[in-house]
């Protein structure tokens, strides 16, 4: 479902030419590791545009941010 989600996002972004606003809500304790790392690494390379991430345990969500260099806004 994620997936298919990502591949929304794209269609949107290539057809109206602008990048949609994307939640994120919950979705780490849905996926292994590995996927979170790609996900975290899109948003280093900002593959998205306006983006809201939420996570039932703030502290990961801080934490992976930091491993690809970026800061939460707001930790709450």
């Amino acid at each position: 479902m994620i997936g298919l989600k990502l591949a929304e996002f794209q269609c949107i972004a290539e057809r109206k030419k602008f990048k949609p606003l994307l939640l994120l809500d919950d979705i780490f304790d849905k996926l292994d590791d590995n996927r979170i790392r790609k996900i975290m690494q899109f948003v280093a390379d900002g593959m998205f545009g306006q983006l809201f991430i939420t996570d039932a345990r703030p502290a990961r969500c801080v934490e992976l941010l930091k491993e690809v260099n970026l800061r939460p806004v707001d930790k709450y």
